[in-house]
């Protein structure tokens, strides 16, 4: 091969090496690569975080999920409120990056989290009350722990035996919620499973059953009873304050109460999430900092008082 035929097939494949690579920058991208561009990748303030939740705790999560995508706008949190049984599940099934939860994981929750190979983190983000509701015509005015354990233990039966007029107590909790049985009996009786009490469906017909009984008493959580106050029921209930012991202070169920530790029947609400979901990461690290002081506002108390800073002048 001469020089000058050598030379021009220099030529062309420098040619063709700058113009390939020319043409590929400027041709119309495919439908498949426009869309992979055009949806951006999930960050911790960017996505969709799908979280499982008590229903219980569904009205404080409404407001903490509003709050975040507030924040950030191209975040949105798809609550799924669920009977507490199914809350767990829904995360270990994977059919939701996080879950919102009163109270501790029971044994068997406990067992299948340890042995998953990808991990699950829990972050305690707020404390909640168990609050003991009665019909308002009811006379008592006040529990200790004692009585209390003794109502749920089925050794206390009359209300005569209690300071208020004789009659037959009927106990009742909500059948659907076993999670706050279960705060509940751990708190009495040291256990889980320890209550003697008449279950019912679900806290509609809980809520119903005190209202109309003047010799029913039940357990619910704080938010669920502030709830119920602005119900149709609302004027038919009240709560009972609670003694630590027989000749402590009698403490309402409040906010303020429950954060110090003076209110005795407090329960922790952990989040659980997969730290592999950014979207439920970036939502936990929000409700452990920015979305403490929402949790007041929800009828509960922070896990951890937030800090406020005063400029002076």
């Amino acid at each position: 091969m001469d020089h000058k035929a050598r030379t021009t097939i220099i030529s062309i494949l420098l040619a063709f090496g700058l113009l390939v690579p020319l043409w590929m920058w400027m041709r119309t991208p495919s439908e498949q690569v426009r869309h992979r561009t055009a949806v951006p990748a999930a960050t911790p303030t960017r996505g969709v975080a799908s979280v499982a939740v008590d229903r219980s705790l569904l009205q404080v999560m409404e407001l903490q999920s509003r709050s975040f995508s507030d924040h950030y706008p191209e975040a949105k949190v798809a609550l799924s409120p669920e009977p507490s049984g199914r809350t767990m599940l829904r995360l270990l099934d994977r059919e939701a990056g996080a879950a919102v939860v009163e109270g501790g994981l029971i044994r068997e929750e406990d067992s299948v989290v340890a042995s998953m190979k990808r991990p699950v983190k829990r972050e305690p983000i707020a404390k909640t009350a168990l609050v003991v509701i009665v019909n308002r015509a009811n006379p008592v005015t006040v529990l200790s722990l004692g009585n209390i354990r003794g109502l749920f233990s089925g050794k206390v039966t009359d209300w005569g035996q209690i300071g208020g007029t004789p009659g037959r107590i009927v106990v009742c909790v909500d059948g659907s919620d076993f999670r706050s049985q279960a705060v509940l009996s751990e708190v009495l009786f040291g256990k889980a499973g320890r209550l003697s009490a008449t279950e019912l469906p679900d806290l509609g017909q809980l809520i119903a059953r005190v209202a109309e009984d003047g010799q029913a008493a039940a357990v619910v959580t704080l938010p669920e009873y502030a709830a119920a106050l602005r119900s149709v029921n609302g004027k038919s209930i009240r709560a009972l304050p609670v003694r630590r012991t027989a000749s402590s202070a009698a403490i309402d169920a409040t906010p303020a109460s429950v954060y110090t530790g003076q209110y005795p029947l407090v329960s922790i609400v952990y989040y659980l999430y997969d730290p592999f979901d950014p979207t439920a990461t970036g939502f936990g690290a929000w409700l452990a900092k920015e979305g403490q002081t929402l949790f007041e506002r929800g009828d509960m108390a922070p896990i951890h008082q937030t800090v406020r800073t005063i400029i002076l002048k």
